[in-house]
């Protein structure tokens, strides 16, 4: 069985969205003067569960989410459109 050069190409670039998406919190100065996080929840196979999980982990005595954004990211490749969900979480520590 032949495998089609579009198919090899739309798994690479799918296995490079997901090699990419990680819950890495990125400080900032949230609303209230606190140190706040920002946190990317995408990527194949992901939830918003992974980003409270995280959330817990960097805001231990608890947190208040202060934005909770999703959407759909379209990506071109090889003149076909892939669609994904875009997860994003911004939390300060209680």
């Amino acid at each position: 069985m032949k495998t089609k050069p579009i198919t090899i190409a739309l798994l690479a670039v799918l296995a490079g969205v997901v090699g990419c998406a990680s819950v890495a919190p990125v400080k900032f100065v949230g609303p209230n003067g606190k140190t706040a996080y920002s946190m990317r929840c995408s990527g194949m196979g992901r939830s918003m569960e992974e980003c409270y999980q995280r959330a817990g982990e960097v805001c231990p005595s608890g947190y208040n989410i202060i934005d909770n954004s999703s959407g759909t990211v379209a990506m071109m490749t090889q003149g076909t459109m892939i669609a994904g969900v875009k997860r994003d979480m911004a939390i300060e520590c209680k």
